[in-house]
């Protein structure tokens, strides 16, 4: 990770680099934001870490904000692979507008994944 952190830090002028833990974002010191992007981390939590998500992007948007999140859908090895419902996320943003739900695609991505229904889930804060 710090070497990651480094060469990015090499590359980029302005943006900060922080390693924090996504179900206690208040922790990481971190301001607030327009635009959230989660690309297969939320399917992977429980139920609890998922709320625990949940608050603590609410806790960090702006209002209005965005939130943009690429998701498989539960399936029979949702152990191993992750994967929420469109309930679950819905329930885990509670001050949050679901605007748009649309498939991704599954080009490219081999069994059992291309099978998991995976979704593009678009929410707007709604404080």
């Amino acid at each position: 990770m710090a070497a990651a952190i480094d060469a990015a830090r090499r590359r980029a002028v302005g943006p900060s680099y922080v390693v924090g833990d996504v179900t206690d974002l208040a922790s990481a010191g971190l301001a607030t934001f327009d635009f959230f992007l989660d690309v297969g981390c939320f399917q992977g939590f429980d139920a609890d870490r998922r709320q625990a998500v949940g608050r603590g992007v609410t806790t960090l948007a702006n209002p209005g904000a965005t939130l943009l999140m690429l998701a498989f859908g539960p399936t029979r090895l949702r152990a191993w692979m992750g994967g929420v419902s469109l309930d679950e996320v819905a329930a885990a943003f509670p001050g949050w507008t679901m605007t748009s739900v649309d498939p991704a695609q599954t080009d490219g991505l081999g069994w059992p994944m291309n099978r998991s229904s995976p979704r593009w889930y678009r929410l707007r804060s709604s404080r």
